[in-house]
């Protein structure tokens, strides 16, 4: 009786550390505010790079050192290793547009909140002759309220193998 007792609250506990993030007190329209809320910053973090305005696209990520930023790979540590690398490499881009297929958004908590989403980038290059290339990719960033701002903590993004 005492084990069956001890599996039920393993089972309790277990069931609670596992549900389903959207039972986390928040109203659907609650829940609907904050993903858009997020898709909005994701959107202007899009243009941001459009722009090849790395500074202003890395203003929604907030300082972190202990993995700031997973790109194909590699992982940079801090905000400040991946804001050089990512400068470093748009060097070579003369123009750079994002198509999303699909952007989900996890609301995991009233401050918390995950996007999952892929989709393709066009890059050309700033070399003579230019060239293009089209890059499936997959992306997750985790986002958090800030000040009432909704800021990245932590942003992985992987290139589908050629």
């Amino acid at each position: 009786m005492r084990s069956l007792a001890l599996c039920a609250a393993v089972f309790a506990i277990t069931s609670a550390a596992f549900a389903d993030p959207q039972e986390s007190g928040l109203t659907a329209s609650g829940r609907a505010a904050i993903e858009k809320a997020v898709l909005e910053v994701n959107a202007q973090m899009t243009r941001a790079a459009e722009d090849r305005d790395i500074d202003r696209l890395f203003s929604f990520m907030l300082a972190n050192d202990r993995g700031s930023i997973i790109q194909s790979g590699n992982l940079f540590l801090t905000r400040e290793e991946a804001l050089a690398t990512v400068k470093r490499n748009f060097q070579g881009v003369a123009a750079i547009k994002y198509r999303w297929n699909r952007q989900l958004v996890t609301v995991i908590s009233p401050t918390t909140a995950l996007l999952v989403c892929d989709g393709e980038s066009e890059v050309r290059t700033a070399q003579d002759p230019p060239a293009t290339f089209v890059t499936p990719f997959a992306q997750t960033v985790l986002f958090v309220l800030t000040d009432g701002k909704w800021k990245a903590l932590h942003a992985h993004n992987s290139a589908v193998p050629r």
